[in-house]
């Protein structure tokens, strides 16, 4: 199996944290949670909304670097914290990102707390690619 890493610029820098922002690998895009900071590392606000778009702003420029768009995902997973208090406002952003159908697969989770205490949301997708046009 061979691989490639996808890290466009436009993103915060994932080097410190030991991780690529998307792998291509088989066929298929996968898409490291992406949290709402900016390409400086700044989280954009301390709500789920401001932070649920900025992650989806963050997925779009790694799927413009393999020629694709939010269309082409077929499976979202979302991690939030205190999703009870949460989950209606960060489902209005993931209404917005995903107006039409077909929608792609979700899974939504609550968890306690991210690698860190600013983000509130991770978001993780899978996209089939071409690989050979990349």
């Amino acid at each position: 199996m061979t691989r490639r890493t996808i890290a466009p610029d436009g993103l915060a820098d994932s080097e410190p944290h030991h991780f690529s922002p998307g792998v291509v690998a088989d066929g298929t895009l996968y898409v490291s949670g992406q949290v709402g900071t900016d390409e400086n590392g700044r989280y954009v606000g301390d709500d789920i909304e401001s932070q649920a778009r900025q992650a989806f702003a963050n997925v779009e420029t790694l799927l413009a670097a393999v020629d694709r768009d939010l269309d082409d995902i077929v499976k979202v997973t979302s991690y939030v914290v205190d999703i009870r208090e949460r989950y209606d406002d960060y489902h209005a952003v993931y209404r917005e990102t995903f107006p039409e159908r077909p929608f792609p697969c979700h899974t939504a989770l609550g968890v306690e707390s991210l690698a860190s205490e600013d983000p509130i949301v991770e978001i993780e997708v899978e996209v089939p690619v071409d690989e050979a046009a990349l």
